[in-house]
């Protein structure tokens, strides 16, 4: 799966020398394998971030933030489109936990087929 991701977002310009690379794909990650955690970001996403990158709560959302204002500018709207099949990217900034959702769906799939191929 982290390749896929790798390989998505260097479609829209988010390459690895961004301090957030590793927290975004951490979080996608953490989000994929139990969406529920979506609901508490900060707590149940965030914080085991910052814990596993070494950095703090605030580093990471800010981080994050940043991975989503390069991807906005080089063509996420209509990744994200591509991805939901929903329009209204375009016309807003999402927010940093919508843009890890999306991504946590779409390639949550990935991931479980990941996880029973590994399995005994």
């Amino acid at each position: 799966m982290r390749q896929t991701i790798h390989t998505t977002l260097r479609s829209v310009g988010v390459f690895r020398h961004y301090c957030g690379y590793p927290h975004f794909i951490l979080s996608v990650t953490i989000a994929a394998k139990d969406p529920e955690r979506l609901q508490n970001i900060r707590k149940e996403i965030y914080l085991p971030v910052a814990k596993s990158c070494h950095t703090d709560l605030t580093n990471v959302e800010k981080n994050i933030r940043t991975i989503r204002d390069v991807m906005m500018r080089n063509g996420g709207a209509s990744l994200l489109e591509e991805m939901t099949g929903n329009t209204c990217w375009k016309s807003r900034t999402p927010y940093p936990k919508e843009i890890i959702g999306v991504f946590a769906e779409y390639f949550s799939d990935e991931l479980k087929k990941q996880e029973s191929s590994c399995s005994p």
